[in-house]
């Protein structure tokens, strides 16, 4: 009778708790799995920033789409100068990539922050530039032009060296250099384009 009881109690102790070896293993794999959540969540984050610049940068794209579009209604057939198309009249001649004047009755210009709203250039986190081709002639209301529009922001982790000094600014890059590779170590764009018709006779 005392054998089958020292024999029952033996087993008691033997499966009553965990070893330390066992708990280490178990604390181990736990780890590994924090480190992949935590690994996978980095990622989701950027993922998420990256997304929503886009979405900002594209929506102010379209912004300065609808208002080119907008002063094109005023486009007669007459030379761009009147202070009604300001960006249209700024464009006049140049073919090149500019900077765009900011209008400070309409509230709109080239520098918007993160929420894309019109700001100044020296805080701007998105900066625009625009180029505006001729088509056709603009003669007997009959004129078109391309326009483009450029929008860009600094990349979240940019590539500095010696030569490349960190931004302040989206609009820190200038439009001449906007199309270098440098530049386009250190920001994103988005381009959208569309056409502009003269109305008027």
């Amino acid at each position: 009778m005392k054998t089958v009881s020292r024999v029952r109690s033996a087993r008691r102790r033997g499966s009553a708790g965990y070893t330390a070896v066992e708990v280490l293993m178990s604390l181990a794999v736990l780890s590994v799995g924090v480190v992949g959540i935590i690994a996978t969540e980095k990622v989701t984050l950027a993922a998420n920033q990256h997304s929503k610049n886009l979405a900002v940068a594209t929506h102010i794209a379209q912004s300065w789409i609808g208002m080119l579009n907008a002063e094109a209604t005023l486009w007669g057939s007459g030379a761009l100068t009147d202070a009604r198309q300001p960006w249209l009249s700024q464009a006049s001649g140049n073919v090149d990539w500019f900077r765009p004047d900011t209008v400070d009755l309409l509230g709109f210009g080239a520098a918007f922050d993160a929420l894309g709203n019109s700001t100044t250039e020296d805080a701007a986190s998105f900066c625009v530039d625009l180029r505006i081709v001729p088509l056709n002639p603009s003669t007997l209301g009959g004129g078109m032009a391309r326009v483009e529009v450029r929008v860009m922001w600094l990349r979240d982790q940019p590539i500095v060296t010696n030569s490349d000094p960190a931004l302040s600014s989206a609009c820190s890059v200038s439009t001449v250099d906007a199309s270098t590779q440098d530049a386009n170590r250190m920001v994103q764009f988005v381009f959208l384009s569309s056409a502009v018709r003269q109305v008027g006779i």
